[in-house]
């Protein structure tokens, strides 16, 4: 082989691995956009906050404090012309966005589950529904062995925070996609209506997202007895679940919850061995209906175990509970629940429970 084939070689080489570097180089950095974006892996639960979103833990004031104030509800915004899906009627094309799917061959149950295997992978609520043989629509779960319309919804926002148009758009791509291999014709809104929807939807959640806690500490320097207090809660009807005892209404929804103060388990096995200086009962409000009704029962709950522990029921500045403090934070509640209401999302409702998650 002469110098100069052995020189086109050695050029030629350089000129594919440089090639294949570029291209793991875009491919690391589209990975990395996909991850930031819509299609990022889920967070770990255990790491993060509940929702992901900073909760306001509102303070019991004295009765010269000035109340908490509440803006008052923002206008439902315009440009929501995508066909809902099948939600109630709460839900009914208020907080997602819509794509509409139809396809003149039946789609098998097959191309279906690929479609919610696909969906499976998007960092934020999806939904599928279908409209079955009656024209009723209903979750993609309960589908026949063949449809020809469906709607594929994305959430438009939730305690993580709102979606973005790239967030929109991807969901959009992936959705065309996946029609594309099935024959199907694709209805899809443009984006910039439905992102300033979630920028609204997001400032209504941070108004509305608040936690009302009422704290039992031990006196001075001392503990509260771990098995007093598992007794306690247990007897109350109070039930283990994710680090905190929580108090479930019949159905099997949380009502409120008594966490250990300062974080950590309020794990039952480890409650005799345990020193625990103090507990927060917690209301998550917009989760909550009928929620003063509720805090009324927390704040009975909180004095009863108050006492039988012999602790103290103070606020988040250590300061006594005083009747007037707890009329306050009624009064910060109504503010909220008419600020709910008058968005059409009332407190504990279906779609309150969609977007505070």
């Amino acid at each position: 082989m002469s110098e100069l084939q052995i020189g086109l070689a050695i050029v030629g080489a350089l000129v594919i691995a440089g090639v294949m570097a570029y291209n793991r180089i875009q491919e690391n950095r589209l990975r990395k956009r996909a991850e930031a974006s819509l299609l990022g892996p889920p967070g770990d639960a255990l790491l993060e906050t509940a929702g992901g979103r900073h909760r306001i833990e509102p303070q019991l004031k004295s009765a010269e404090a000035e109340a908490a104030s509440v803006p008052a509800g923002r206008v439902e915004p315009v440009g929501l012309s995508a066909p809902a899906p099948a939600q109630p009627a709460e839900d009914a094309g208020r907080i997602d966005y819509v794509i509409a799917v139809e396809s003149q061959r039946p789609v098998q149950r097959q191309a279906l589950t690929e479609l919610v295997d696909l969906l499976a992978g998007v960092a934020r609520p999806t939904s599928v529904t279908v409209s079955a043989d009656d024209g009723l629509w209903v979750a993609a779960a309960a589908a026949p062995a063949t449809v020809s319309r469906l709607h594929v919804a994305l959430q438009l926002a939730d305690r993580r925070g709102p979606l973005t148009e790239e967030d929109l758009v991807s969901f959009r791509t992936l959705v065309t996609q996946w029609a594309q291999g099935v024959n199907a014709t694709v209805n899809a809104p443009e984006p910039g209506p439905y992102v300033q929807t979630a920028r609204e939807l997001d400032q209504f959640c941070a108004d509305a997202d608040v936690a009302i806690g009422l704290n039992i500490v031990a006196a001075g320097s001392g503990t509260l007895s771990g098995t007093k207090l598992r007794g306690c809660l247990e007897a109350a009807g109070m039930r283990f679940d994710r680090g905190a005892y929580r108090l479930l209404d019949a159905q099997g929804w949380p009502l409120f919850s008594v966490e250990r103060q300062g974080g950590g388990a309020l794990d039952p096995d480890q409650l005799k061995t345990t020193a625990i200086t103090g507990v927060t009962l917690v209301l998550d409000v917009p989760r909550v209906a009928q929620g003063l009704k509720i805090f009324d029962q927390m704040v009975d709950a909180s004095k009863q175990l108050s006492t039988a522990l012999g602790g103290s029921l103070v606020d988040d500045n250590r300061a006594p509970v005083t009747e007037a403090g707890l009329e306050q934070i009624r009064d910060q509640l109504r503010r909220i629940y008419a600020a709910m209401d008058a968005r059409g999302i009332p407190a504990g409702s279906s779609t309150a429970l969609r977007l505070f998650s």
